[in-house]
C-alpha cells in the first residue's frame, strides 16, 4: 500500500455473482510474437469470498495486534508478509469516511475510537484470524460485504444486519472496483538468437468483475531502441480474487535485441513494467586474472571467453597486447554457451620498465578487459630475501629433524607484502619447497621438518635457500667399512663374507652395504647382495654375507663390500686342479671322430670337485665333473665333433672355469682335416647292409703275422710279387676299387678281385686311419668277385656284374662293408 497500513476484521459470506466465462480476442495484425489466450477464469457458479477489515497506519499507544490486510485467501495475513498484490487499494473499510481499525483487544473501531457495531454488539476479531460479532443477539456471526459495499451479518433469521459505527454505517467503497496485479515468469538467462518466452499471469486482487485485454512489449528504458511487440490477447470477465493465466508470449530474440532491459504488459490503461537481462550474442571475457612478475620472469595473463547467444557470429579471435603492442592472437571458436580459457604469456625484461599495460580483447564483439601490471627489478628483489636457521637441529635416527628459520626481506616490501621462494635442502637435495609470504619488513619464521630413517640417512647437512642469503648447518660423520671371508673353502662349502661397520661420526647412519663377488659365475646367485645397516655414533657393527657357489666357481674370488663412502676387498681360494699333457686324437683322419684328453691333479690342500672344461679354437664344446682328493691325479677325456672345415685349430682343457693360466689349464693345436670324403657318403641307403659273408683266405696272413711286423711285411711283399705278375694284365682295365679306412687305428687291408678264370688284382697294403686308396683294377665284364680282409677283422667278399664303374669298400669297427659305388 501506498500511504497506510491495514488493519482489519475478516468479513465472510460475501457472495460475488460470477460471469459465465471469459472470451478470448483475436490476435493484433502486427504482433511481434506469437497471440496467446487464457481459458474461463470461472465455472459458473457464484463464489464467496472472504474480505477482510483494514485500517490505515496512525500513532496510537492503545495499539498494539500486529498489521492486518485483506486478502481474497480465506486467511488474515499479517502486514510484514503480504505483498502488494494481495492488498486491495485503500482505503479500504471505511465509516463515516473514517477509515476502520484494531484497537487492544482486538476491538474494531473508527479513528475517532468509536467502536463498530452490529445491533450494538462490538465487532472483534477471533482467535483464528476471522471477524465476528462477538456477544448479543449476533453473536458468533461472521461479517461479509454486501452487494452495496457495507459491511452485514446475519441475525437469527438469516436477515442482514449492518454493521455501524456511532450511528454510520460501515462499508467497503471498492467494493465494486477491481484492481489488477502482472505477475512475470521466464524471464531470466536469455540471450539474442534465442526464444524469449515470457509467462504472464493477471488477478484482479479487487472485488469488482472485469472485461479487459493486454499486450506485451520489449521496451529500451534508455529510448535508444524501438519497443518490440511481444504479442496481445484480450480477456473478459475477470472476477475479483481470481487470475488469469498465466500464458506465454514468445520471440526469437534478433540482433540488437540485447538493448531490451524492460518487459512492459499494457492493460487498459495501466501498465506494468519487469526488468529483463537480454544479452547480446557475442563472446564476453567473463574472468581475467594475471600474476604480478618479477623482471625477467613470465607475464601469465588467464582469460576465460564465453559464447552468449545463437546468432551467427562468424569468426572472433582473442588478442593479447602489451604497453599498447599486439603480443599474440587466438582464434575462438566456441558454440553457444560453450566456455573456454586461454592462457597469454609474455616474458618481461629490463626493458619493460616499473609497470605494463595488459589488453585482452575481442575485437569482433568490442569486449576488453585492461589492468596495469607494476614490475620489480629481479635483483634488487632477490638481494632483498634472507634465510636465517634459527635452532641447532639435532639428527637422530627415527625422529624427526627440525629446521626453524626466520625468512624476511630487507627493506620495503613490494605492495606490502611479497612471497619469497623458499627451498629446503637436505643434503643438497630438495625436500621441501615453499612460498613464504613476508610482510613489511618483519620476517616469517617457518619450521622446515625431515624424517630421519632408514630412507633419509646419513645427513650431513641441512639448507635454507632463497633467491637472496642462505643458510646452511653441517653435521660431522665418518664410517668405516672391512671385509674378512672364510679361505680356502671348498665347492661344497659356502662362501662367507664378514663385513665390520665403524661409525666414528656425530651422527647416526643407516649404511647400504652391497657384498659382491667379481665372478658372478662362481655363485648360485646374481653375485651381489645388498642391505641397510643402521649404526649408531660410536658404535661398531658386523653383517654376514653368505654365497653358495656354483660347479663352475673360479679358484679364486675376490670379495668385495662397498658403501656409499668405502669399498674393501677381501681374497678367498678354493682347491687348485692342474691339467698337464693335453692331447687331440683323430686330428688328420677325416672319417674319425676327436678325443681330447689330459692330466687333472687337485694341488689344493682340501678335497673338491670342480669341472673341467673342453675348448676348440676358443669355443666351450664339452665340460665334465671331477673329483679329486689333495695331490690325486686322473686323466680325464672326452669325445668333440670335428669342426666343418681344414685348419689349424687351438684346443685346451681349463679347471674352475676360468681363463687358461700356466697352473690351472693347458693348451695344445692340431691340423684337423674334415676335407676328405668317407666312402659311406657315397653309398646309397640301399647299398649300405653289411655284408657278412664267409671268411676269404687272404686274411689268414694278416692274422698270423699280426704279431711279428718284421715277418708280415716280408710275408706280404712276397705274396705282392706274386699277385702282381697273375694279373698284370689286368690292372689298369675296367673300373676302380677304392678302399676307406674307418678303423681308428692303423690297419694292414688285402684287397683282391677274382673272376671266372682266377684272381685278377690282389694288394697288401697298410692304411692309416681315414686314409683312402683307389686301385683301377676291374674286369671290363661279366661276372667277377671283390673280397678284402683285414689283420683282425674277419674278410668279406661281394659278387658284381659288370661292366662296373666303381666299387667301394670301407673298414669299420662292426665289419665291413663292399658295395658299388
Amino acid at each position: 500500500m501506498p500511504a497506510l497500513t491495514v488493519l482489519c476484521v475478516v468479513l465472510c459470506g460475501l457472495v460475488l455473482g460470477l460471469g459465465a466465462g471469459v472470451t478470448v480476442g483475436a490476435a493484433d495484425s502486427d504482433t511481434a510474437g506469437d497471440l496467446k489466450s487464457w481459458g474461463s477464469l470461472s465455472d459458473g457458479n457464484e463464489t464467496q469470498t472472504e474480505i477482510m477489515l483494514a485500517e490505515s497506519t496512525f500513532d496510537d499507544s492503545d495499539y498494539d495486534d500486529p498489521d492486518i490486510v485483506v486478502t481474497f485467501h480465506g486467511n488474515v495475513i499479517p502486514g510484514e508478509q503480504a505483498s502488494a498484490e494481495e492488498t486491495p487499494v485503500e482505503p479500504t473499510i471505511t465509516a463515516d469516511g473514517e477509515p476502520v481499525r484494531i484497537f487492544s483487544g482486538g476491538v474494531a473501531k473508527i479513528e475517532s475510537d468509536v467502536p463498530v457495531t452490529v445491533d450494538g454488539d462490538p465487532v472483534e476479531i477471533s482467535n483464528d484470524g476471522t471477524t465476528m460479532v462477538t456477544s448479543g443477539e449476533n453473536g458468533g456471526q461472521e461479517l461479509f460485504v454486501g452487494d452495496d459495499g457495507t459491511i452485514q451479518a446475519e441475525d437469527e433469521n438469516g436477515d442482514p444486519v449492518s454493521a455501524e459505527a456511532d450511528g454510520t454505517l460501515v462499508e467497503y467503497e471498492h467494493y465494486d472496483e477491481s484492481e489488477f496485479v502482472v505477475e512475470f515468469d521466464g524471464t531470466d538467462n536469455i540471450s539474442e538468437g534465442e526464444r524469449l518466452s515470457a509467462n504472464i499471469e493477471v488477478t484482479n486482487v479487487g472485488y469488482d468483475d472485469t472485461e479487459t485485454g493486454g499486450k506485451l512489449y520489449g521496451v529500451d528504458t534508455d529510448g535508444s531502441y524501438d519497443n518490440v511487440r511481444i504479442g496481445g490477447v484480450e480477456m473478459f470477465n475477470i472476477p475479483g480474487g481470481e487470475s488469469a493465466g498465466p500464458e506465454t508470449f514468445e520471440r526469437n530474440l534478433e540482433e540488437g535485441d540485447h538493448q531490451i532491459d524492460e518487459l512492459r504488459f499494457d492493460l487498459d490503461s495501466e501498465q506494468f513494467t519487469e526488468s529483463i537481462n537480454v544479452t547480446e550474442a557475442e563472446i564476453a571475457i567473463t574472468e581475467f586474472e594475471t600474476n604480478e612478475p618479477i623482471e625477467g620472469e613470465d607475464l601469465v595473463v588467464e582469460a576465460e571467453f564465453e559464447r552468449f547467444g545463437e546468432l551467427d557470429l562468424g569468426y572472433r579471435e582473442a588478442t593479447f597486447s602489451v604497453d599498447g603492442e599486439e603480443q599474440e592472437s587466438t582464434a575462438l571458436n566456441l558454440v553457444p554457451t560453450e566456455t573456454t580459457s586461454e592462457e597469454f604469456v609474455y616474458e618481461t625484461s629490463s626493458d619493460d620498465g616499473s609497470a605494463l599495460d595488459i589488453e585482452v580483447e575481442v575485437p569482433g564483439d568490442s569486449n576488453v578487459e585492461r589492468t596495469d601490471v607494476p614490475l620489480v627489478s629481479q635483483e634488487e628483489h632477490n638481494e632483498s630475501m634472507s634465510a636465517n636457521i634459527t635452532n641447532e637441529p639435532a639428527a637422530n635416527l627415527s625422529e624427526e629433524l627440525e629446521v626453524e628459520t626466520e625468512i624476511d626481506y630487507h627493506g620495503d616490501v613490494p605492495d606490502g607484502e611479497t612471497v619469497v621462494p623458499t627451498t629446503f635442502l637436505v643434503d643438497g637435495s630438495v625436500a621441501n619447497e615453499t612460498n613464504v609470504t613476508v610482510e613489511d619488513g618483519a620476517p616469517t619464521d617457518v619450521t622446515f621438518a625431515t624424517e630421519l630413517d632408514e630412507d633419509t640417512v646419513p645427513v650431513t647437512s641441512v639448507t635454507v635457500e632463497t633467491p637472496g642469503r642462505s643458510d646452511t648447518v653441517e653435521f660431522a660423520r665418518a664410517v668405516t667399512t672391512d671385509v674378512s671371508v672364510n679361505d680356502p673353502f671348498a665347492s661344497n662349502e659356502s662362501l662367507e663374507a664378514i663385513v665390520e661397520i665403524e661409525n666414528d661420526g656425530d651422527t647416526p647412519e643407516v649404511v647400504n652395504v652391497t657384498v659382491s663377488v667379481d665372478d658372478p659365475a662362481s655363485v648360485k646367485s646374481d653375485g651381489s647382495e645388498s642391505r641397510e645397516l643402521s649404526v649408531n655414533a660410536s658404535e661398531t657393527i658386523e653383517a654376514e654375507f653368505t654365497f653358495e657357489p656354483t660347479d663352475h666357481a673360479s679358484s679364486q674370488i675376490e670379495v668385495t663390500a662397498e658403501t656409499d663412502d668405502s669399498s674393501e676387498t677381501a681374497t678367498t681360494n678354493r682347491p687348485m686342479f692342474k691339467i698337464e699333457t693335453v692331447e687331440l686324437e683323430g686330428a688328420d683322419d677325416a672319417g674319425s671322430g676327436l678325443t681330447m684328453s689330459g692330466n687333472v691333479t687337485n694341488t689344493g690342500e682340501i678335497p673338491d670337485t670342480q669341472t673341467i672344461q673342453f675348448t676348440l679354437d676358443g669355443e666351450l664344446v664339452t665340460e665334465k665333473n671331477v673329483t679329486l682328493d689333495p695331490d690325486e691325479s686322473e686323466t680325464v677325456s672326452a669325445d668333440i665333433d670335428p669342426p666343418e672345415e681344414d685348419g689349424e685349430y687351438g684346443f685346451g682343457m681349463t679347471a674352475n672355469n676360468e681363463t687358461a693360466t700356466a697352473g690351472e689349464s693347458a693348451e695344445g693345436s692340431a691340423e684337423i682335416n674334415v676335407s676328405g670324403t668317407s666312402l659311406l657318403d657315397r653309398l646309397s641307403s640301399l647299398a649300405l647292409p653289411l655284408l657278412l659273408l664267409g671268411l676269404l683266405v687272404i686274411g689268414v696272413i694278416a692274422l698270423k703275422y699280426r704279431d711279428d711286423p718284421q715277418a708280415f711285411k716280408r710275408r706280404i711283399a712276397t705274396a705282392k710279387s706274386t699277385v702282381q705278375s697273375t694279373v698284370q694284365g689286368v690292372v689298369g682295365g675296367g673300373g676302380s676299387v677304392i678302399v676307406e679306412n674307418g678303423l681308428p687305428r692303423d690297419s694292414t687291408v688285402r684287397i683282391q678281385v677274382k673272376d671266372a678264370n682266377g684272381v685278377v688284382f690282389q694288394e697288401d697294403l697298410q692304411l692309416a686311419d681315414g686314409e683312402q686308396r683307389e686301385f683301377p683294377s676291374l674286369p671290363d665284364g661279366g661276372q667277377f668277385e671283390v673280397g678284402v680282409g683285414v689283420d683282425d677283422v674277419a674278410s668279406h667278399s661281394e659278387v658284381f656284374q659288370g661292366p662296373i664303374d666303381s666299387v667301394g669298400v670301407v673298414l669299420q669297427p662292426d665289419g665291413i662293408t663292399i658295395a658299388e659305388l
